[in-house]
């Protein structure tokens, strides 16, 4: 086996960066992701293993049973100690003699929380961005946790320590480095019909404004904030979105359809609530950055071109005499490669040269550790008058 060193030059380390869309339908406390519906069947939930609506990170545990996971596992050292998030103290660690395990698939989907204005004992929960929405005030004059935002032409005081607030957690499983910016979009449905939707195409300022619905005077108005890069929404509009439809949203009695009402079945801080005629739609584009390394392996030409492999010697050579000593260690010097040159004649082939075929690149770090292997889809055929340049790409 030889062994090359990549030059200057030979590996190139760019980013690659996908937009991943995704649909998000809320009806009742059901979820569904992508328009997938949820599968039937005796050995269905042995596909996924996850629950409707939830992305599989990496998509692990696929098509296999419950007695048959995959799972993480570590083996404690006597020079170290290892431990799973489920083991906090070294303590316990050094207590075990087995292996310590975790559990797969790991899976995640966006979670819907409800912050009643009286309520002050979940307030915490959205204290703690406060920091972060005054942060990006600079991008515009709505990100004010507790002070004046704009209302139509004039201004108005808000504190959202003393309003209701409907948030949506997005897990970065799904939101990778960030949403996209301009991507967002809300839909609130009645009876199968759209009353309203709220975008944030128009500024791709993090402000999310309503711009069709089923009253036109609410269009244009600003009903809630959308935290890129932290995988936040924040509905903050308490106007009515239909006048003529009402239903018992959040367990306090008939209400008309508004932002902050927007999947309280599927909200964490409710249960048992039940909204039939209501349903929602979520869409927007992830950003996922994918580091990705390209070299060059070169093959050149008058290299490579011996091997190991025993059908490199001819059948018809005698089997090799090895001799040995204290300083060396010697194999017949004599034995007969095998000439597979083609020649235009029957029964004998032609001029003798040394010929090899590449089916597999091994990639190794500086240690020498075989890090990646790249598998020829045809072997390539290397003459002692060949060069050869093998691309190859590995993300990170």
């Amino acid at each position: 086996m030889s062994l090359y060193k990549f030059n200057k030059g030979d590996t190139l380390l760019n980013t690659l960066v996908a937009r991943p869309s995704y649909n998000f339908f809320i009806y009742q406390n059901d979820l569904y992701l992508n328009e997938h519906e949820p599968m039937s069947g005796a050995y269905s939930s042995s596909v996924t293993n996850v629950p409707p609506g939830y992305v599989n990170l990496y998509e692990l545990n696929v098509n296999r049973s419950s007695s048959n996971l995959i799972y993480p596992f570590v083996y404690p050292r006597y020079d170290q100690t290892f431990a799973l998030s489920s083991l906090p103290t070294s303590s316990q660690v050094q207590q075990i003699t087995g292996s310590i395990s975790g559990s797969y698939p790991l899976s995640s989907s966006i979670s819907l929380f409800y912050f009643a204005s009286t309520d002050a004992t979940v307030k915490h929960k959205l204290l703690s961005l406060k920091n972060t929405i005054n942060y990006y005030r600079p991008m515009s004059p709505h990100f004010n946790y507790s002070g004046q935002i704009p209302a139509g032409s004039t201004y108005r005081t808000r504190n959202l320590d003393e309003e209701n607030i409907n948030l949506i957690n997005i897990p970065a499983i799904i939101t990778g480095n960030n949403i996209k910016k301009g991507s967002v979009s809300l839909k609130y449905y009645v009876s199968g019909t759209m009353v309203a939707e709220l975008t944030d195409y128009k500024n791709e300022r993090g402000e999310l404004v309503q711009v069709s619905g089923a009253i036109a005077a609410n269009d244009g108005k600003v009903a809630g904030l959308v935290l890129y890069n932290e995988g936040f929404i924040l509905l903050t509009g308490a106007w009515a979105l239909d006048t003529s439809h009402q239903e018992d949203y959040i367990g306090d009695g008939n209400d008309n359809p508004k932002w902050i009402y927007y999947g309280s079945a599927l909200s964490e801080t409710f249960t048992g609530i039940s909204t039939p005629s209501s349903s929602y739609t979520f869409d927007f584009q992830a950003t996922e950055k994918i580091p990705n390394l390209t070299m060059l392996a070169h093959a050149n030409r008058g290299e490579l071109n011996y091997s190991n492999n025993p059908t490199f010697i001819s059948s018809s050579s005698t089997l090799p005499t090895i001799t040995t000593g204290s300083l060396y260690y010697k194999e017949n010097p004599e034995r007969a490669i095998k000439n597979i040159v083609s020649s235009s004649f029957t029964q004998t082939t032609g001029s003798f040269e040394k010929i090899t075929y590449i089916t597999k690149i091994g990639i190794y770090d500086e240690y020498k550790n075989l890090i990646a292997v790249a598998n020829l889809a045809n072997p390539v055929r290397k003459r002692e008058k060949d060069s050869f340049t093998f691309k190859l790409k590995m993300d990170l």
